[in-house]
């Protein structure tokens, strides 16, 4: 397996860094039942190799592995709501999310750098809301000190994960009964100019997965997220549910990603390419993954990125849409970037959509990604 993941830096937007390998040697237990084709792919950047038995058959996963994504959802009234895009929402839709609070706020944030979300967690403290925050301490440990700080001092109660593993969720949970799963930071450095999107849900066994995930993460666990709810896809173990959407899709596939690094999603773009699939693939330009473009543009799939320039439209969305318009519409859109770590090893979570009870939804996500890939030139 190959634990790179990015070095790159771009002002307050940053890569992943490079993946420690003792995150892998604390899994090397599972590693040894994951399934691995014999034919090792090339590996980019800086490769740990873990011996371990292969065979020409898929082994089991263990029992210890997320759940696969949900094949058919179980909606309630209501369960999907709004989708907030940034940057045209602005923040105020998600400011007023976490003023809604009345009883509870939870929130796990890889970064938290935004003073206005910081007070308004302080100022639902001060009235009397359980407001507890999660953050990452693997990478964004020093960015977020200042923040916890303040937090603390204002009634707040504050948890850094583990620094095993990289948390890079991002969710805001509020009376147990509603939750934003985004792919954004709280940082206000890159509101206004990077594409992101959150999505409320409030399907009773969503919200109750992501508040018992987040009680066990909290408390300093780093085991299996407890749920996938009706929607929910989690990382560790959300590779196979996302390309699973890929290998579904009939017709089209919209993808906007920060990273492509991962040669079963890239392997699987360009498969959905040789079938047919029109493959549009979004993003910002970054040579560390011109080689996973250069196989999906040469298989058929259509590749357009923007410049990496301060003031153009930075793509952070995590999205894989498929079959967009028809009855089989599905998509997956949350934190989970496209990497062989994202997928595997962090913390990360993604909720599932699909047009049985999301239609309004999938057709916003839609829109926006066209307008992105009309916006940005072809590679």
């Amino acid at each position: 397996f190959d634990p790179y993941f990015s070095t790159k830096q771009r002002g307050t937007q940053k890569g992943m860094g490079l993946v420690p390998p003792c995150t892998a040697l604390i899994s090397a237990v599972g590693l040894a039942a994951c399934s691995s084709p014999l034919a090792l792919p090339a590996f980019s950047g800086t490769s740990t190799i873990v011996a371990a038995p292969t065979t020409s058959a898929t082994v089991a996963p263990p029992d210890t592995s997320s759940p696969a994504a949900p094949t058919t959802s179980v909606p309630t009234a209501e369960a999907i709501g709004q989708v907030i895009l940034e940057p045209s929402a602005g923040m105020t839709p998600i400011y007023n999310f976490m003023r809604d609070a009345t009883s509870a706020l939870t929130m796990t944030m890889y970064e938290l750098v935004d003073p206005t979300a910081e007070q308004i967690l302080a100022a639902d403290a001060g009235r009397g809301v359980h407001v507890r925050v999660l953050m990452d301490s693997a990478l964004e440990n020093s960015r977020n000190q200042p923040a916890q700080t303040y937090l603390a001092t204002h009634g707040v109660a504050v948890a850094f994960a583990p620094a095993g593993r990289i948390t890079h969720q991002k969710t805001i949970c509020i009376n147990d009964d509603s939750c934003l799963i985004m792919s954004l930071n709280l940082v206000a450095d890159d509101y206004a100019s990077t594409r992101d999107v959150a999505v409320e849900a409030s399907d009773p066994r969503d919200v109750s997965a992501i508040e018992s995930t987040f009680q066990a993460d909290f408390a300093g666990g780093t085991a299996p997220a407890t749920s996938n709810g009706d929607h929910l896809l989690w990382s560790p173990g959300s590779e196979p549910g996302l390309v699973g959407v890929i290998d579904g899709a009939r017709h089209t596939l919209e993808v906007e990603n920060e990273e492509m690094d991962s040669t079963a999603f890239t392997d699987a773009l360009v498969a959905a390419a040789g079938r047919g699939v029109d493959v549009e693939v979004c993003m910002t330009e970054d040579s560390s993954y011109t080689a996973a473009l250069d196989q999906i543009a040469a298989a058929g799939g259509h590749v357009h990125l923007y410049p990496d320039r301060e003031g153009i439209l930075y793509i952070h969305e995590k999205l894989v849409l498929a079959d967009a318009g028809t009855s089989s519409a599905k998509a997956a859109v949350g934190s989970i970037n496209f990497s062989t770590s994202s997928m595997n090893y962090n913390r990360e979570l993604d909720i599932v959509l699909t047009e049985q009870d999301a239609s309004g939804q999938l057709s916003t996500l839609d829109s926006a990604f066209q307008s992105d890939f009309a916006g940005a030139p072809a590679m």
